[in-house]
């Protein structure tokens, strides 16, 4: 259980998942809060820029109206007509062609008034304490109402009147009336104090505005506020919640002409709802695009782990000695390759373990012809000490040292512990194999040796000197032959030499009809070992560097060069 928990902890899949997660996903969610909190700030600070701007823009529009509303008035208080007309005994004076010309003109004054004021949607109507009347509009509400402002405009004492009529309906104007009239009254003095009448104009408040009448629930609301605070538009249970304090957003502008402040309460509850609509259409359009994002990325991930997941299950199999070609997934990318060279390697292991078992069946048979070859050497050498008693008991002395010498040459090739032995070991083995050679070729040979005492322990291959030896007494054709071994130490190096007084090594090549490219190591293979043997041997042992040197002697002859590195047998033990 616990491996198989380690292994869920440690898959591939996981850390793709928790890289997935940390790198991807993390950023991600961190990035959309960060985004959310800024979008709050930068919203509300967007909204009252937007506000002011707008607050601000329709305050210049309003002040415009009202400046001009009041030049109007200016011209008609001041105009020589309207003074005549109202000092007039009232509408009998209309049968008098001089105040009918008067009448006429002023009312096309009035009329061109209007335009330069809303585009006819105002009222313009001069009002005489005598009873009569002169305005663009002919409705009755108008003259209705006219009593009601007079004591507004002889309060002013000529200054101009500002009020908000909402209640006001006048017919021609129906379209544009909604939430009442902004009027201003002013009294025409004249030469007198009491004066002689009025000036009455109105126009619609939602055309000084341009904007909704601020009635409406989902409208931004808007009110317009006295100069001692008292509500002249707007509506009332909203203005009594701002009053409270229940309403923290209020934008405010003050009306340069009248001295009002139009008051703006935007509907923060509408654009936060609107802003939440966009918050969540964005958030679950991230979380679709994510999941399809996540479905792609876990097919890829499942697609890829899927080789290799096979590919660790033919390595299982491998480890268990099936070695067996499995059906991986192919391609040019880094798991195709891999699995490629799993595949390559399969097969040299397999062709490895067959030629092992080739090998360890072959040793097991050489183990076993070397047992019986062991048979043949002992018992020759039984043999031997045999034949030798049987000499010497018989008076041939000479039989009997070289069988001794023969049997102590087959003792020496029997020690089988170690292959290295030391100098003096070479040499005593060396003198037992001359002194047969002397007899085969009738004392014709000569061995000397100069060995210092303390190169004796030095450490060398077994069966070294020998070839060498036998390679001049077969090659040097010449009779007496004389051999000289030596050997000397420079540095970490010990050099052995064998030289001889026979036919150097060109003549050798020729006599055995060799080619000039032919090597006298190679040619060197007489008793079974060989120079090409001993070559191969002390360069397996020792290196490459180390081995045997042949060339000619400086008088006569051939000679040959042993290059060891220095090293006693004691130290080497």
């Amino acid at each position: 259980m616990t491996i198989h928990k380690r292994k869920l902890f440690f898959s591939l899949r996981l850390k793709f998942l928790l890289v997935f997660t940390l790198f991807i996903v993390a950023p991600i969610l961190l990035m959309l809060y960060l985004y959310f909190i800024q979008s709050d700030k930068i919203f509300m600070r967007q909204m009252t820029d937007t506000q002011t701007q707008v607050l601000k823009r329709v305050t210049d529009r309003a002040d415009d109206m009202l400046n001009r509303t009041l030049n109007v008035s200016n011209l008609l208080t001041n105009d020589y007509d309207v003074l005549q007309l109202l000092r007039s005994s009232g509408q009998s004076d209309l049968d008098d062609y001089p105040t009918y010309q008067r009448v006429i003109g002023l009312q096309n004054k009035m009329d061109n008034l209007i335009s330069y004021i809303l585009d006819n949607h105002a009222i313009v109507a001069v009002y005489g304490f005598n009873g009569s009347m002169y305005a663009t509009n002919q409705d009755e509400q108008i003259l209705k109402v006219m009593p009601d402002y007079v004591k507004q405009a002889k309060d002013k004492n000529g200054a101009p009147a500002w009020d908000v009529n909402p209640s006001l309906k006048v017919k021609g104007l129906e379209g544009n009336q909604e939430g009442g009239f902004i009027t201003m009254v002013r009294l025409i003095k004249g030469e007198t104090t009491k004066g002689y009448g009025l000036v009455f104009i109105a126009f619609p408040i939602k055309e000084m505005f341009l904007v909704s009448n601020g009635l409406e629930e989902d409208s931004p609301a808007q009110f317009l506020i006295s100069d001692n605070s008292r509500l002249l538009w707007g509506r009332n249970e909203l203005w009594n919640r701002t009053e409270s304090g229940d309403e923290a957003s209020t934008f405010a502008q003050t009306l340069k002409a009248t001295g009002w402040q139009l008051r703006w309460i935007p509907m923060q509850e509408q654009w936060v709802q609107q802003l939440k609509n966009v918050r969540t259409a964005t958030t679950w359009s991230v979380i679709v695009v994510f999941a399809c994002f996540l479905c792609i990325y876990v097919l890829f991930t499942l697609r890829l782990m899927k080789p290799i997941r096979s590919l660790v299950h033919a390595m299982g199999k491998a480890a268990s000695g099936n070695f067996e070609k499995p059906a991986l997934a192919g391609g040019n990318d880094e798991i195709g390759l891999l699995n490629h060279h799993f595949n390559r390697m399969l097969s040299s292991l397999k062709e490895m373990v067959t030629t092992l078992r080739e090998e360890q069946q072959l040793k097991e048979e050489a183990r076993f012809h070397a047992l019986q070859a062991q048979i043949s050497p002992h018992f020759l050498f039984n043999a031997l000490n045999s034949i030798k008693w049987l000499a010497l008991f018989s008076g041939a002395k000479n039989v009997g040292d070289m069988i001794t010498s023969l049997g102590i040459m087959l003792s020496y090739s029997m020690k089988q512990e170690n292959e290295v032995v030391t100098l003096r070991d070479e040499l005593d083995f060396i003198h037992h194999y001359f002194s047969l050679q002397k007899i085969r070729f009738n004392d014709n040979i000569e061995l000397s040796i100069h060995v210092d005492e303390s190169l004796l322990s030095a450490c060398m291959l077994k069966f070294t000197l020998q070839p060498i030896v036998e390679n001049s007494i077969i090659h040097g054709n010449r009779t007496p032959l004389s051999i000289h071994i030596a050997a000397y130490q420079v540095d970490d190096l010990l050099f052995v030499t064998i030289t001889d007084n026979g036919q150097g090594l060109s003549e050798r090549k020729l006599a055995a009809g060799a080619t000039k490219e032919s090597d006298p190591i190679r040619q060197g293979k007489y008793s079974g070992i060989g120079l090409e043997n001993v070559q191969s041997r002390i360069r397996m042992h020792f290196g490459e560097p180390y081995g045997l040197f042949m060339r000619n002697g400086m008088d006569a002859g051939a000679e040959t060069v042993i290059k060891l590195p220095w090293n006693r047998m004691e130290d080497s033990a």
